[in-house]
C-alpha cells in the first residue's frame, strides 16, 4: 500500500513538471510569434501604402515619413524582442525570468505601430477630405 502510494506520488510530479515544462515551451513560442506578427503587420501596412501611392491613391507627402518611422521602429523592435528570447533562451534563462523584459518589447513594439496606424489614418483622412 505504502509503495504505491509513493508511485502515485512519483508519477504525479513528474506529470506536474513535464506539464510546467509544456507550458514553458508555450509560452516562449506565443511571446514569439506575437513579436513576429506585430513585426509582420507593420511591414504589410508599408507595403499596402507603397502600393496606394503607386497607384496614385495616396499622394506622397513628408507627413508619410512619421507613420513610416513608426512603423519601422515597431519591426526593429519585434524583432529585438526576439532575438533577446533567443539570446536569453541560448543563456540558459526561462521565460519567466526575462517576462518583464519580454513585455516591454511587446508594448513598446504595439504602441508604436498603433501609434503609426493612427497617424496614417488621420493623414488619410486629412487627404480624402
Amino acid at each position: 500500500m505504502l509503495i504505491e502510494e509513493s508511485k502515485k506520488t512519483d508519477i504525479e510530479a513528474g506529470l506536474i513538471e513535464d506539464n510546467k515544462v509544456k507550458n514553458e515551451t508555450v509560452t516562449t513560442e506565443l511571446h514569439f510569434e506575437l513579436l513576429k506578427q506585430y513585426a509582420w503587420l507593420s511591414s504589410v501596412i508599408i507595403g499596402a501604402v507603397i502600393i496606394l501611392i503607386q497607384l496614385k491613391v495616396v499622394p506622397f507627402s513628408t507627413e508619410l515619413y512619421l507613420p513610416f518611422g513608426c512603423f519601422g521602429t515597431s519591426i526593429v523592435i519585434s524583432l529585438l524582442g526576439q532575438d533577446y528570447i533567443v539570446d536569453s533562451l541560448v543563456k540558459g534563462k526561462t521565460i519567466y525570468g526575462i517576462s518583464k523584459q519580454i513585455k516591454i518589447f511587446r508594448h513598446l513594439a504595439m504602441l508604436t505601430l498603433f501609434f503609426g496606424t493612427g497617424i496614417l489614418t488621420a493623414r488619410l483622412m486629412q487627404s480624402f477630405a
